[in-house]
């Protein structure tokens, strides 16, 4: 019991009740689109009877969540002895799928909204599914390893799947022509989706805060004093604004919905303009992204507000999804460099192991003779004389040999 419940505690728990919690959305999303588009108006015995497939879909999405979020230890640990080795290629492309499949369902869901533009939402759905798909796969091949990364991408991922509940179960009719937060005023399933979805998403957001900026905040960026402490006060800000935003739906009270969701962008513009405050030495690409989210949610207002050419629903859902991918650009530009600080300290000791056994190149050059340099040859002369000056050999000091040849002459 002890170990069943260390294996739930961290972040790995929290990603397993993000995978059920996704899985549930995803039953509710099934489930609405049949009664709607198949069966609609069916009673209530076809309703018992949709439960099951619906229950057993939702199952299977929170199994692979399960699967493609792991960690390698974990991976390695549960499913070796099966036969199983998902390589993080394949961990990369169920995330994919799954984003691009929502991505997908939610314009499909709203098909009337993109019917003036060419191609309608068949087209617009293939291309936009097919954009966030490629761009998920990228993300989670380049930071697969980094534990906050896979926990963020499922916070985010909740909060797109209890949304595209909320799509397919709303009894509201065309709740895009008046704004996003309609999906959580109908008082049913389709509004408990919504707005738990919220609710969790933004919590886990202002909780993970810490988490997720500790790589940014690493000495090799130079934190300045109080940096630390203004961006994750700004990320607290901007999750429990999301909150609020869910505890109070906009037809509870219209103005102080719109006071949690206009803290919630305020506090998102000043954290990511005030990246290079926060740190001396911040990832130049990272830099470029704030700077670009935040002339993207202008650009999406100014549209919105002064030309007329979208409505507060577009613009809801560019700020929402803004607030996420900033997130996780955070966590992955930020790790892939943490990643190449570890390689470049690992091959560090291998170099200071191996130098002290090697002789110093000058050195080298004194101590050693070259082998093709021949030996020099001395004069016969030189050799006569330098014979006239050695010692007598012991033949000669014993009486036996004459110990120079004068003697002998005599």
């Amino acid at each position: 019991m002890a170990a069943a419940a260390f294996r739930w505690r961290g972040l790995p728990g929290l990603r397993r009740g993000l995978a059920v919690l996704i899985g549930l959305s995803a039953a509710v999303a099934a489930l609405g689109i049949v009664l709607r588009h198949l069966v609609p108006g069916g009673d209530g015995i076809t309703l018992l009877l949709l439960v099951l497939p619906a229950a057993a879909f939702g199952t299977l999405v929170a199994a692979a969540i399960v699967v493609w979020s792991g960690s390698e230890e974990t991976l390695s640990t549960v499913l070796a002895h099966r036969g199983l080795h998902p390589t993080p290629q394949a961990r990369a492309s169920g995330s994919a799928m799954g984003w691009a499949a929502m991505t997908m369902l939610a314009v499909h869901l709203t098909a009337p909204a993109f019917a003036p533009l060419p191609g309608g939402a068949s087209l617009i759905g293939v291309l936009l599914g097919a954009g966030v798909g490629v761009l998920a796969w990228r993300l989670h091949v380049a930071a697969i390893e980094h534990e906050a990364y896979r926990t963020v991408n499922l916070v985010a991922m909740l909060l797109a799947a209890g949304s595209v509940a909320a799509m397919a179960a709303t009894p509201t009719g065309a709740w895009w022509t008046m704004n996003f937060s309609t999906l959580g005023t109908s008082d049913d399933l389709a509004a408990a989706c919504f707005n738990a979805a919220v609710v969790v998403a933004g919590a886990l957001t202002a909780v993970l805060g810490p988490t997720l900026s500790r790589s940014l905040l690493d000495e090799r960026f130079g934190p300045r004093r109080g940096g630390a402490t203004a961006l994750r006060v700004l990320i607290a800000v901007v999750g429990l604004s999301l909150v609020g935003v869910g505890l109070v739906p906009i037809d509870t009270d219209t103005v102080l919905h719109n006071a949690f969701a206009c803290a919630a962008a305020a506090g998102f513009a000043i954290a990511a303009l005030g990246v290079p405050v926060f740190v001396r030495r911040p990832p130049r690409r990272f830099v470029a992204w704030s700077i670009l989210s935040i002339g993207v949610e202008i650009a999406a207002m100014i549209a919105y507000d002064a030309f007329d050419l979208f409505n507060l629903t577009v613009f809801e859902l560019t700020a929402f999804s803004l607030v996420f991918a900033w997130l996780i650009a955070m966590v992955v530009m930020t790790a892939s460099t943490q990643r190449e600080r570890r390689s470049a300290e690992r091959a560090t000791p291998d170099r200071a192991h191996r130098a002290p056994h090697r002789m110093p190149r000058r050195d080298a050059r004194i101590v050693r003779r070259p082998a093709s340099t021949p030996k020099a040859r001395r004069h016969p002369a030189t050799r006569r004389h330098a014979g006239r000056g050695r010692r007598p050999s012991r033949t000669a000091l014993s009486g036996d040999e004459p110990a120079h040849r004068g003697d002998a002459a005599r």
